[in-house]
């Protein structure tokens, strides 16, 4: 099988931070599918990789995002919404390890080269409390029509999850994104999402952080397109939404993690990244 390539290739590595976390006696959540993806992909697991700093600085964050964003998305469906939409779904399994509160209809959009190698990992196996639809697609063409024709209805309350996507997409894509989004949310949709700011100035490339790590640190750069809105809540407002914005510095915290005194990801600096949920208004 093939392992995923540029951007998909991250999603091999915020696969390997969710299976040490899920190895954690104190772990926030338990992703049983996470080490499979990154066996598969040919890869080392990063944790024979990584320092103790670099380690806990990717664990951290990566725990403390996934943990914020399960958590809105069980709330959101609880509140009404009967449909999950995640955008650049990467080596998520939500749909499978989540105990929904209720019957929902999650759909999965990456690109075909992801979904074909998440479905072999996956072997046909299908979540017991959700109904799963993968729409193999690139952000970058008409998925907002490849999704109605998955099935998806824009008249039922949707909660959509943006995680670690909008700095991969130019800002007109953004944009362009944010607009179907809207269009395609009925009264009472959600948005989940992680904003980050990248200080470009501050790369380097002999972070331990990317040693043994299916991407490099240049490369992971090369494939940043855009940075994200210094004040998220303003931003998300001027897209017809109600937002909290709350830093994830401050959510590792609340989730009892702690994030190394010197960041070995020294192009991400405090202050500049955001967990963000979202009401339509």
């Amino acid at each position: 099988m093939n392992p995923p390539r540029g951007v998909g290739a991250t999603a091999v590595f915020v696969a390997a931070a969710r299976a040490i976390e899920s190895g954690r006696d104190d772990r926030l959540f338990e992703d049983r599918w996470a080490g499979e993806f990154v066996r598969a992909s040919g890869w080392s697991p990063p944790t024979d990789q990584l320092d103790d700093s670099s380690r806990e600085e990717l664990t951290a964050w990566v725990a403390a995002r996934t943990k914020f964003l399960d958590d809105f998305v069980l709330d959101a469906v609880a509140a009404g919404c009967e449909q999950v939409v995640l955008l650049g779904a990467g080596l998520d399994t939500r749909a499978f390890r989540l105990h929904w509160p209720k019957t929902v209809t999650v759909y999965e959009l990456d690109t075909a080269e992801m979904v074909q190698f998440k479905e072999a990992v996956l072997a046909g196996e299908s979540p017991a409390e959700a109904s799963r639809i993968t729409v193999p697609i690139d952000l970058r063409e008409d998925w907002p029509a490849a999704l109605r024709d998955a099935g998806f209805h824009s008249d039922v309350p949707t909660a959509w999850i943006l995680e670690g996507l909008l700095a991969y997409l130019p800002e007109e894509a953004v944009d362009a994104l944010m607009r179907n989004v809207g269009e395609l949310s009925a009264p009472g949709s959600a948005i989940g999402a992680t904003i980050t700011n990248i200080d470009f100035a501050a790369a380097v490339d002999d972070a331990p952080l990317f040693r043994g790590s299916p991407i490099s640190r240049r490369e992971w750069l090369s494939l940043l397109h855009s940075n994200g809105p210094s004040d998220p809540v303003a931003w998300f407002d001027s897209y017809g939404w109600r937002a909290t914005a709350v830093p994830t510095d401050d959510a590792v915290r609340r989730y009892g993690r702690t994030l190394p005194e010197q960041s070995v990801l020294r192009e991400v600096r405090p202050g500049n990244r955001w967990l963000v949920s979202a009401a339509k208004r």
